[in-house]
């Protein structure tokens, strides 16, 4: 082989160990921020604590989540199952935080709640379609929407959705804020 031969594959393999090295170092690096959002998100929710969210997501600071501005509620006579964070809101709406409580109630004071705290009737709640989970609100992603029944959905002001199951008697109250 001549000189200029052995020059152009030398410069070809070159190429290519570049390019492989490249695209191993791109893929090192992301499947490290990977694991650092995941740890985070982990951690988050494990402490009950978003970053920018104002209390921790638990039962115990209830009252002060209840009191974000502009001020949420539950149905009269409400019981709190849970209090979480809204960390897969985090996830998709990148410096956004929320809760998600987790309540039942009795059918009329959700009805009550509905008139009360949207600009719909609680008593046409069963004639609103199922909410359609494609492609999915981002602010019910915290939700696993395949494991309620016939879910209805409304937004709150200043931020916020009621879901109700379909009879009544389970709802989700979902704040979420923040955002860059």
């Amino acid at each position: 082989m001549s000189r200029g031969v052995v020059r152009h594959v030398v410069v070809a393999v070159c190429l290519v160990v570049c390019a492989v090295l490249c695209g191993w170092g791109f893929l090192v690096r992301e499947d490290a921020r990977v694991g650092r959002m995941i740890a985070q998100a982990s951690a988050s929710s494990a402490a009950g604590v978003q970053v920018g969210a104002p209390y921790p997501a638990d039962t115990d600071h209830l009252g002060e989540i209840l009191s974000i501005e502009p001020g949420y509620s539950l149905p009269e006579g409400a019981r709190v199952v849970s209090v979480g964070p809204a960390v897969r809101f985090e996830e998709r709406f990148p410096g956004g935080w929320g809760y998600v409580i987790a309540f039942t109630a009795e059918e009329q004071a959700i009805r009550d709640y509905v008139d009360a705290e949207t600009d719909l009737s609680g008593d046409i709640i069963e004639e609103y379609p199922v909410v359609d989970w494609t492609p999915g609100p981002v602010e019910l992603a915290d939700l696993d929407l395949g494991s309620i029944s016939r879910p209805w959905r409304t937004g709150l002001a200043g931020g916020g959705s009621l879901v109700l199951e379909r009879p009544l008697g389970r709802g989700w109250l979902v704040i979420h804020k923040g955002g860059r």
